[in-house]
Formats: structure tokens, sequence, C-alpha cells
């Protein structure tokens, strides 16, 4: 059975969020279920012809008759060029224990993804998009997860102060779990997503992605995603963001429950 996880206890303006973090844990029953990361929700929109990077960091240690180390990293790259051609890779890693004196460490977070999407416009409105994603999540019991797909995603809105996008498309999905009897799992699914960001200010966006996904063996085996964030711009190189992520799955393997809930805060650095 996996370790539950705690509240990260971090100085400064993490603590507030710290103490957000508390109240919804006792607000809502968190269970375990797959992971699916929500790439759609870190992609850049739109930009002029280049190259766009950005670095994030999160990290938090305690010592005392205690040790508590936190670490969370994540880089996305995107490319634009003025043929309507996009290329967006992600990666990012997260890693979290707690460590009494005189005991072996207790590891409360290890998880990993990587991901490629590359999409080219076939009109003003529609694009074609091809994807691959790899990751791993010690948490939910995950050793291995592997997919790759296709689809098409259509511009709903575009204007100054909001955006929308749908997604459908197919993906086939390579899952292996450390589970006693539970057997590697490989099957096709549909992916569909609805994404629309909102610009509050000039200085703060709202974005949000909700994803649905079943499997086409069997309509019963789906899953519901929602990534929200709220991103505020501190300079030009530097931002602070929050992020709300829900997830429930229908058909969860073993014994893990249907929903999951996490909320984060970082920095991320442009450039």
């Amino acid at each position: 059975t996996p370790a539950t996880l705690k509240p990260r206890r971090n100085s400064g303006f993490f603590i507030i969020m710290n103490v957000i973090k508390t109240i919804s844990v006792l607000l809502i029953v968190i269970n375990l279920i797959n992971a699916q990361v929500n790439t759609e929700a870190m992609r850049k929109q739109s930009g002029a012809e280049g190259i766009y990077n950005v670095l994030g960091i999160d990290f938090g240690f305690e010592k005392s008759d205690q040790e508590i180390l936190d670490l969370a990293t994540e880089y996305r790259m995107d490319y634009f060029n003025p043929n309507g051609f996009h290329a967006f890779v992600a990666m990012n890693y997260e890693n979290g224990y707690e460590k009494e004196s005189g005991k072996e460490k207790n590891t409360i977070q290890n998880k990993g993804f990587g991901y490629l999407r590359v999409t080219k416009n076939i009109s003003s409105s529609l694009g074609l998009e091809i994807f691959t994603q790899f990751g791993f999540n010690d948490f939910l019991l995950m050793k291995d997860r592997r997919l790759a797909g296709s689809g098409f995603r259509y511009n709903l809105i575009d204007s100054e102060k909001t955006n929308s996008f749908l997604g459908v498309g197919l993906m086939q999905e390579n899952e292996e779990y450390d589970l006693t009897g539970e057997t590697d799992q490989q099957l096709v699914r549909s992916t569909n997503y609805l994404s629309w960001n909102i610009n509050i200010t000039e200085n703060a966006m709202l974005n949000n992605t909700a994803y649905y996904q079943t499997a086409t063996s069997d309509f019963g085996d789906y899953r519901i995603l929602y990534d929200g964030s709220i991103e505020i711009e501190l300079s030009e190189k530097l931002s602070f963001s929050v992020e709300l992520n829900y997830r429930f799955d229908n058909d969860p393997h073993g014994d893990l429950g249907k929903s999951y809930v996490e909320i984060s805060n970082g920095i991320d650095f442009n450039f």
C-alpha cells in the first residue's frame, strides 16, 4: 500500500498554499486512480515564430529529528513557425521523502513523465495532432505507462480575452502496474478534451482543461479529468502559479479508488 502524501512544509508564501491544501484534503475524500498527465493545460496556446522555454521549480527541505525533502521540476518547450506548425515538449519529475533519525527513508512521492505533441494547421481553425507520452508514478503503483495517438483540434474561440479549443482523437495505451494479480493492459482509448483560457487581468490568466477518455472495447471503462490553474506574472521572466488537478476513473486498477485530487503551487522561469 502506498504511503499517504503529506502537505508540504515550505516557508514564506508556500505556507498559505499549504493551509489551502490542508483544508481541501479535509473537505474532499482523496482516493487513488490511474495517472493521466494533462499536457494540454501545459501547452503554450499561441506565439510568434521561434522557441519558448519554461522551467518550473518547487523545492522544500526541513530537518530536525525528522528530515523532509520535497522537490518538483518541470520543463517545457514550444516551437512555432509561420506555416501553422507547433511542436510541444514537456518533462516533469517529482520526488519527496521523510526520514526519522536512525530510520530508513520513507518515499512519499516519486513520479515523472515525458511528452511530445506536434500540431499542423489544416485551416485557420482546424489542426492535425500527433502525440506520444511515457511516465511512472510510484504513489499510484504505476511502473510504466506509454501511449501514442493522433487526432484533430478545433479552435472554438480566439479573442484577446479568451480562447477555447476542442480536441478529439484516438490513442494506443500500454500500462504496467505493481499490483499482485494485475496483468499488463494494452488497449485503444478515445481521447477528447475541451480547453478554455481567460485573461483575467493584464498579468493574470485562468486556464481550464477537461478530458473525457473511454476504452473503445468497453464504454464502461472511462476517465474524466480536469486541470485548472491561475498564473500570475510577477515580471517578464518570472510567474507564480496555483494548480488544481482532479481525476475520476470509473474502472480503476486493483483496490485503487476512483477519485484523486491534487493541489500544487510553484514558480516558473520563462526564457
